[in-house]
């Protein structure tokens, strides 16, 4: 790089020209925090905002007499976009490569490193603009990434493929069969009986096992110095989220994490104006920044999620919702248990609390639901070794091994719980983190419904996804696993439909004394099995309850239980209309809305 008069004291390439500009203990002082941490120290100055990184890049191309270019920049169509993003390098229309260096790729420039490029056709632009850029450029390519990537590689794990042929046989015979029951007499409806009943003993006892494993203690893990700590980057999928936007960077900007080590990254819709707006309008830190989705079918926010990898940066991963208020220490927890885990752990899933549960009954049920799940239910799953359905917020990855499995599935509306169960079958375990992450519930029916039938129908498409090939699914999982899975995925969606029905029927009938009368025995014995299932049922949800309500403090919730059987009705409404959801419209993004809390808790 360019020499000239002033302090001789050598400094790292990728800032050396600076010297000039800055004051050199300024830059001494950036040196040797950079260092500490581990970071690259134009990292570090520009995520510190001790330098603007417009000015960084604006005087590395004055000091390489290479030309500085911001604003719309036009990209070589025949460049190729993913070794752009990977390495900041793309040849512009014109002719000139264009560069976007980071760290060592500054030093590389340097011409006494390397002559040869003191007399090359360079333009230089920021990191931010150069991969507007090639948003810009490639749009159709990335948003067909987006959809397509797990799809084309592993069309199995994808819910676009639908239901293989097997299954629609198998439907088509139980549409024929169970009508003929009623008619003739097949005792068909005998089988299925049995079948659910088992399926549903399978999840009862899973339940309760794990519930008690969920007593033992914690094991405590080791803090990580800063130094120690990876890159991190939080990905943030919105739409139509305006009126949390403010709200959003206040939590996010809270993380208690070095800044130069990670970045937040906002993934909005290209035609959500409203929400970038109410963005830019907040005073976002060096390290967030804002990309834009190429618009793209489908439209739901694991495609988002899959854009917003393509460019993320940190050897460990986050997504939070628009709504969320993590506790400030989560990733550094997140890093000092992916660190004391072992190669295979892929996933960390960490706690859900609802902060507005006193705006309703519902609110009240959906702190009670969230704290048994995030509190007990899978903390004892993830000891006992089965795969977890992960949340959808506040699942922390190893990038590697998400970019490894496909990342998310843009076709399935419940995608987490989809990529838990991937993430199991090709040999990776998830575990839990007991750190929080706060977040709003629906407090009304309104916003309620809406939300519920895009959850069951993502489980019902994670059904059909992983049973398309049954014997495949034993030998990913092994028998005592795969029995779990199927449990898990069958109870998810029978028992809201079905489960509450049959129950109420056979109790009519047991009542009204006809049923067992024309039956005999044979149905007596079916149905003392369902009384002593639904019995057990009730145990396995009000045990982890009451575990969960002791550690989170919800003891004003526990009286609104009473209310269960309203909100279990609630749910099988939902599942009906999720199933023909999944008929007409499988891969619609219901949107629900936020910022509607009445009331946050006191924390």
């Amino acid at each position: 790089m360019k020499r000239g008069r002033g302090p001789t004291r050598k400094l790292p390439d990728e800032i050396d020209f600076l010297r000039y500009d800055f004051p050199l203990p300024r830059l001494e002082e950036a040196v040797e925090k950079a260092r500490e941490l581990g970071v690259g120290v134009d990292d570090f100055l520009i995520a510190e905002g001790w330098v603007p990184e417009t000015d960084y890049y604006a005087r590395l191309a004055i000091s390489l007499d290479a030309d500085f270019l911001s604003g719309p920049l036009e990209l070589d169509a025949s460049a190729d976009w993913r070794a752009a993003l990977r390495t900041g390098v793309c040849r512009l229309a014109d002719g000139r490569w264009l560069m976007a260096p980071r760290g060592a790729g500054v030093s590389a420039l340097a011409p006494h490193i390397t002559p040869e490029l003191a007399h090359a056709q360079l333009a230089l632009a920021t990191p931010r603009d150069f991969e507007r850029a090639v948003f810009t450029k490639f749009a159709d390519e990335i948003a067909q990434e987006g959809a397509q990537a797990l799809l084309l590689a592993r069309p199995d794990f994808s819910a676009r493929s639908g239901a293989s042929g097997a299954q629609k046989l198998l439907a088509l015979a139980l549409c024929i069969l169970l009508p003929a029951e009623l008619a003739f007499g097949l005792h068909v409806w005998a089988v299925a009986f049995v079948l659910v009943a088992t399926i549903m003993c399978v999840a009862v006892v899973v339940r309760i096992v794990a519930t008690g494993l969920a007593l033992a203690p914690s094991r405590a893990v080791r803090p990580l110095s800063d130094a120690e700590l990876p890159t991190y980057s939080v990905l943030v999928a919105l739409y139509d989220e305006s009126e949390v936007a403010a709200r959003l960077v206040a939590a996010m900007a809270a993380l208690d994490y070095p800044t130069a080590k990670h970045e937040v990254i906002f993934i909005i819709e290209a035609d959500d104006l409203v929400t970038r707006s109410a963005l830019e309008l907040q005073v976002l830190p060096a390290h967030f920044r804002i990309i834009v989705a190429p618009d793209g079918a489908p439209r739901t926010k694991p495609r988002a999620l899959n854009i917003g990898l393509l460019v993320a940066r940190g050897e460990r991963l986050v997504i939070y919702d628009a709504e969320d208020r993590p506790e400030p220490d989560q990733l550094r927890k997140a890093a000092a248990r992916f660190h004391a885990g072992s190669p295979k752990l892929a996933a960390l899933q960490a706690q859900l609390r609802i902060e507005n549960s006193t705006d309703s009954w519902l609110t009240r049920l959906f702190a009670l639901d969230y704290a048994a799940q995030f509190d007990v239910l899978l903390p004892g799953m993830a000891r006992l070794g089965a795969p977890l359905p992960l949340g959808g917020t506040s699942n922390h990855f190893a990038t590697r091994v998400l970019r490894e499995v496909g990342g998310w599935d843009a076709w399935n509306v419940t995608e987490d719980a989809d990529l838990g169960l991937r993430l199991a079958r090709l040999g990776y375990r998830c575990q839990t983190l007991r750190s929080i992450t706060f977040e709003e519930a629906p407090p009304t029916l309104y916003d309620w419904f809406p939300q519920r039938r895009r959850w069951l129908k993502g489980w019902m498409q994670t059904f059909l996804t992983h049973t398309r090939h049954p014997l495949q699914l034993l030998i990913d999982l092994g028998p005592a696993r795969a029995m779990h899975a199927l449990a898990l995925l069958a109870s998810n969606t029978l028992g809201p439909a079905i489960g509450l029905w049959i129950t109420l029927y056979v109790l009519h009938e047991t009542i009204a004394g006809d049923f067992l009368d024309a039956h005999g025995d044979a149905w007596r014995s079916l149905v003392w099995l369902w009384a002593a299932l639904a019995g057990l049922g009730v145990v396995s949800i009000i045990l982890p309850t009451m575990v969960a309500i002791a550690r989170a403090n919800l003891w004003s919730c526990a009286p609104w239980l009473l209310l269960r059987p309203l909100h279990w009705l609630c749910a099988s409404a939902a599942a009906f209309r999720a199933a023909y959801d999944l008929w007409k419209r499988p891969h619609h993004w219901p949107k629900t809305r936020h910022g509607l809390a009445r009331k946050i808790d006191e924390p």
